[in-house]
């Protein structure tokens, strides 16, 4: 078979997305791993199948960017659950953090916004898959490699030095006046600075709080396999998504209800959106 031209790969399409997942996890089980990576016989043999299971073109790099972008994925994933008192739900697949919680976590880990409502799907298999492999290539970089990244660039995470100076440990001259004349002007900077950092937490909470996005919506949608996706009812979910914040996280919220319940959902607001 040839080696694909790269044609469009649709990883929204369910079947798609857990036979990869699958034919990666048979091959890294029976044959190992080479580095972070498959086996180049491995990923010919994963390429071949799913070309001829899902009746596509898909070449062996566009399947490894899949692994790396789900290895990403993983990684952030198991930073949440790692954390002591994670208060991860089996039953509904999502942690139950605060609002609060969950803004601050986000505010310092912003690519786990994508598990704010719902959590990593296939977890177990990915685990199986990852577990003790760190992100390569364009999705990570870390101290243990040398050079930078494959595109050149750093993320402000990776661009930046911290110094951590314990300035308990340094004496500073002092004359008998120091504590009878505090200084006025540092005081006020320092109340400013403060001021100015509270300011800077509420806009950022704000901004994280706008709930589920349409993305995490549509994502949703696609796992629970409800409709075709050449289907209209399909199109009148996607469109409902984009109502309101109010209808998204309704829609959150039916998630774990019964299928008919989803269905009934969707099919009510379409008609009194006109969409139906």
């Amino acid at each position: 078979m040839a080696s694909g031209d790269g044609g469009r790969a649709n990883w929204k399409d369910p079947e798609l997305h857990k036979l990869f997942i699958d034919l990666c996890l048979k091959e890294s089980t029976e044959n190992g791993k080479n580095g972070g990576s498959l086996k180049k016989e491995s990923w010919d043999r994963v390429r071949v199948a799913l070309n001829k299971e899902k009746n596509v073109n898909l070449s062996k790099k566009q399947l490894k960017n899949q692994w790396e972008y789900l290895k990403s994925k993983y990684g952030e994933w198991s930073k949440i659950i790692s954390k002591t008192g994670n208060g991860y739900d089996p039953v509904t697949n999502t942690v139950n953090w605060s609002t609060e919680e969950w803004s601050e976590y986000i505010q310092a880990n912003p690519n786990a916004k994508q598990f704010r409502y719902t959590g990593l799907q296939y977890a177990n298999e990915l685990q199986a898959l990852f577990d003790g492999v760190r992100a390569t290539g364009r999705f990570s970089w870390g101290p243990s490699k040398e050079g930078f990244p494959a595109d050149g660039t750093l993320s402000q995470s990776q661009s930046e030095t911290y110094i951590n100076l314990d300035t308990g440990s340094l004496e500073t001259p002092s004359s008998p006046n120091d504590s009878a004349k505090p200084d006025s002007k540092r005081q006020k900077k320092n109340k400013s600075d403060e001021l100015d950092k509270q300011l800077l937490e509420a806009l950022q909470t704000l901004q994280n709080s706008d709930g589920p996005t349409i993305e995490e919506c549509n994502r949703i949608l696609d796992e629970m396999e409800l409709f075709d996706m050449s289907g209209p009812l399909y199109i009148v979910a996607c469109s409902i998504f984009c109502e309101s914040k109010a209808h998204r996280e309704q829609w959150m919220l039916l998630r774990e209800k019964p299928q008919a319940v989803r269905k009934g959902w969707i099919q009510l607001n379409g008609k009194k959106l006109g969409l139906l």
